[in-house]
């Protein structure tokens, strides 16, 4: 019994086998017609070709029946069926945010307002706009404001301070505009295997007692880009919560703010809790390795390198998807076998217990890799 990715066993609602097919159909012919089907009589051509739509047609049923199983239900399917769970809805797209600061060129004696929905740009494709007036006192030159991205998703995350600094609306005695904290915040539309996860989750959202699976689902309410949650208690009343973003990308304020007011809601936090929400910790580890190729091996050892270089990234994605993941160099070794090294000699990371509110990322950007080919 084979299982899908969402970890159930396989199951079909009609037979789309097509050799099983056309030999019932032959049997039957012949049965009814008393006479041999040879390969190249017209009537067994003829029957392929019957054959064929009826498996098309089986495909299609099976397709249909399987999207009233949420396990199997891709897209608008998918949605539908998040009426059977409680207050489930995908996620739309997001809008990337950050703080934007305003200085005038000279102070003045009256006070100055800047609209809601000035713009400023990085490059003139990437737009931001403020989300409410700001006031500049008369006497002060600057004043800071909360902005988002025009265009929903993860394109307008990312921009350290300083990079958005080209104003689109100018205005009077306008001096300087910048980021002052880093955009994010930006997501895509939730996918199938998120959606449907989140789906499963929410039924924990039926006891008000605060249990740890309700935290964690609304937690990932906030945005598509969350992966991981975990809540933990460290003392009686105080409810510490961890968020980690796709990529072991670690949150940033505009994202934890949401997962903070989301979870203090109060049709969501127990009263006598006390939430906090923050960045996991990290545990850094490095990636030291030497790894040896079959000499005058079937796979050229260009080829083979580049799969080394894949393997790597997949070990540092695969470290940094999940809070509490120790780090594992078994693992690093089995993709590198697997990439198709003959030897490999890890010298880092070495095994190392991560705790569950804290995820580990490679130190630096680079990793350290030495290959050579040696013979039997």
């Amino acid at each position: 019994m084979t299982t899908n990715e969402r970890g159930y066993p396989e199951i079909s609602f009609v037979d789309t086998d097509t050799e099983t097919l056309v030999n019932a159909l032959i049997q039957s012919y012949e049965v009814f017609t008393g006479r041999t089907l040879y390969p190249a009589d017209p009537a067994r051509l003829f029957i392929l070709w019957v054959a064929d739509i009826i498996v098309q047609e089986r495909v299609n049923i099976d397709f249909s029946a399987k999207q009233n199983v949420p396990r199997y239900a891709e897209g608008e399917y998918l949605d539908s069926l998040a009426e059977i769970f409680k207050d489930a809805y995908r996620l739309e797209p997001e809008k990337a945010k950050t703080t934007l600061r305003f200085t005038l060129s000279i102070p003045l004696e009256v006070a100055t307002i800047i609209p809601a929905g000035t713009r400023a740009t990085i490059d003139g494709e990437i737009v931001f706009q403020t989300l409410e007036p700001l006031t500049i006192l008369a006497g002060d030159t600057s004043g800071d404001v909360a902005a988002e991205c025009l265009t929903a998703g993860e394109i307008g995350n990312g921009f350290v301070p300083g990079q958005i600094s080209q104003l689109i609306d100018i205005f009077p005695y306008f001096g300087t505009v910048q980021n002052v904290s880093e955009s994010d915040g930006g997501a895509d539309k939730e996918s199938d295997a998120a959606f449907y996860q989140r789906m499963r989750e929410s039924v924990e959202t039926f006891s008000t007692a605060g249990p740890l699976g309700a935290y964690e689902y609304f937690a990932k309410t906030a945005s598509a880009l969350i992966v991981d949650v975990k809540a933990t208690s460290p003392e009686p009343g105080e409810v510490d919560v961890r968020v980690l973003l796709s990529g072991g990308e670690l949150p940033g304020e505009e994202i934890l703010k949401a997962v903070y007011d989301i979870l203090n809601a109060d049709n969501v936090r127990p009263l006598t809790d006390h939430v906090t929400v923050a960045a996991p910790e990290t545990v850094p580890f490095t990636i030291d390795f030497t790894y040896y190729t079959q000499e005058g091996g079937a796979v050229s050892e260009e080829k083979v390198a580049k799969n080394i270089d894949a393997a790597v990234q997949a070990f540092r994605e695969w470290q940094g998807a999940k809070m509490g993941r120790d780090v594992n160099p078994s693992y690093l070794t089995a993709l590198l076998m697997q990439a198709g090294a003959k030897r490999v000699e890890v010298r880092s990371p070495a095994f190392a217990v991560v705790p569950d509110n804290a995820v580990a990322l490679l130190a630096g950007e680079a990793a350290a890799v030495n290959g050579g080919a040696e013979s039997e």
